[in-house]
């Protein structure tokens, strides 16, 4: 008989039983050293104070929010050749009747759309 298996056979054959029988096994030797187990509790709990005071005495870190600076732009070339080529691809997307196409683009910049203003498509 071979009574070697590999940890995937036996974790394939573990089922809710066999975990039931663990946990009240290690509830069975708690109840038996449970007064053996206080100097480790204690010694835990040392532990755990110990890293508790460590960092409380570091220092926090100092966290400085970074704010960016709006930008300004002092002409408005850049938003006029913007605005101009939106208006050469609405008015292109038009000419070919591409609804779609002038839709989204009219949701792009939705207070510059010709019908908005109460203007004309031509």
């Amino acid at each position: 008989m071979n009574y070697t298996q590999s940890f995937e056979e036996f974790s394939t054959g573990l089922g809710p039983t066999d975990l039931a029988l663990y946990a009240g096994v290690g509830v069975v030797l708690y109840v038996l050293f449970k007064d053996r187990l206080s100097p480790v509790q204690e010694m835990l709990l040392e532990w755990g104070e110990q890293v508790k005071e460590y960092f409380k005495s570091r220092p926090a870190p100092v966290v400085v929010p970074t704010v960016k600076a709006p930008v300004v732009v002092k002409n408005n070339e850049v938003f006029n050749q913007m605005v101009a080529s939106w208006k050469q691809t609405r008015d292109l997307a038009a000419k070919y009747k591409c609804e779609r196409a002038v839709d989204a683009l009219d949701a792009a910049f939705p207070y510059m759309a010709p019908t908005t203003c109460g203007g004309n498509d031509e």
